[in-house]
């Protein structure tokens, strides 16, 4: 007995198949070693799940968040740590460490009692969308698992949506209001003959300001959808900006301004109309909000591979809190002066959309009294 007992105490379990011992044991070693490879078996394929799954949740765009049901960490991926702005995120410590604010606080305690909670975090750089549910087993809630999906652009988009709503049915409403006013007043016999045609000539004025809102509205949802219907064609850029001076002198002669084109003729492969919209809305603006006897400069360039056009001013220029708003839409520096000149804050919308088309780009450089230059580079048309 004595002898079994010390050869007992020395089998090598680490590796069963290597004692040399009595038969009688031997069955019981393959056992064992069976067991030790069935274990490190079920070992290698949970750690390659755990990989699998790290590599997984690491490359989310949304953040995930395992929690117990005393709020320690049991897993986070590094979206989570990012989108609710924290530092780093150590498992079993408290997942309240890692934003403090009342709505991710709220959420966790409503999982915690078995509640799905939705809400949204505002953070510095954005707003996040939480998203938890509580994890049962038996009925009791052992944990939760918490969503988190930056829906700062989505809260973006959603609120230029209602915005531009609401622009485009005030400014709709602002020329149907005078049509309908001028009209009654004709109707119910108010105007004197002498003053009939004037009246007209105004609910003239206003529908063609109807007419070029709407048709921008529409030329901005093509763009905003993709829509390019338009037919390319060879465009020589210095015919379409002496076009648009032509058809702008005579609005520049009432406040006798000058109007230069500086450049020679360039010809590329454009469509004729937008580019004309561009060029039309800027020297327009130039003209408009420029001083009495002032002078708008046009120069065409073509410098290391990159070609369009500036229009520089001498006008009031734009105050320097407005100048990130500009290509907003319906956006104006100065809405009293805007409707008076029948601007709607659309056109500078419409030309940074058109040089997007090129894979061009728009800027400016505008100091208050002293003028405005803005630059168009056409970089994606083909000269």
């Amino acid at each position: 007995m004595r002898e079994k007992k010390f050869i007992l105490n020395k089998l090598n379990l680490d590796d069963p198949k290597m004692n040399d011992t009595y038969d009688e044991i031997t069955p019981l070693l393959t056992r064992i070693n069976k067991q030790q490879k069935t274990i490190r078996e079920q070992l290698s394929e949970a750690k390659r799940q755990q990989e699998e799954f790290a590599i997984i949740t690491n490359n989310m765009s949304e953040g995930l968040l395992v929690i117990d049901k005393q709020t320690e960490i049991l897993s986070c991926n590094t979206s989570a740590v990012k989108l609710l702005g924290a530092k780093k995120a150590v498992t079993d410590q408290s997942v309240l460490t890692m934003n403090r604010s009342e709505p991710f606080r709220k959420a966790v305690e409503g999982v915690l009692k078995g509640k799905h909670m939705a809400d949204f975090i505002e953070l510095e750089d954005g707003v996040r969308q939480l998203i938890a549910n509580p994890v049962l087993e038996d009925g009791k809630v052992t944990g939760a698992v918490l969503l988190l999906v930056d829906v700062t652009e989505k809260m973006q988009r959603e609120s230029l949506r209602r915005e531009f709503t609401a622009n485009v049915s005030h400014e709709l409403r602002t020329p149907l209001t005078s049509i309908s006013g001028f009209a009654e007043i004709m109707q119910d016999g108010y105007v004197k003959p002498e003053d009939v045609k004037r009246v007209a000539g105004k609910i003239y004025d206003e529908a063609q300001r109807l007419i070029t809102l709407v048709g921008d509205v529409m030329e901005i949802s093509r763009l905003d959808e993709g829509i390019t219907e338009y037919k390319k064609e060879r465009v020589d850029l210095l015919d379409v900006v002496e076009d648009c001076k032509e058809r702008l002198q005579e609005a520049a002669d009432r406040k006798e301004i000058q109007v230069e084109v500086i450049g020679q003729s360039f010809v590329f492969e454009t469509t004729k109309t937008i580019l004309e919209e561009v060029v039309y809305n800027l020297m327009d603006n130039a003209i408009k909000y420029n001083k009495e006897q002032g002078k708008v400069t046009v120069r065409i360039f073509q410098k290391d591979g990159e070609f369009g056009f500036s229009v520089k001013d001498t006008g009031i220029g734009i105050p320097l809190i407005h100048q990130d708003r500009i290509f907003e839409r319906f956006y104006r520096v100065d809405k009293s002066r805007s409707r008076q000149q029948g601007g709607a804050g659309l056109g500078l919308t419409l030309c940074a959309k058109i040089a997007t088309l090129h894979n061009g780009s728009i800027r400016f450089d505008s100091t208050p009294n002293i003028g405005t230059t803005v630059l168009v580079t056409l970089k994606g048309a083909r000269p």
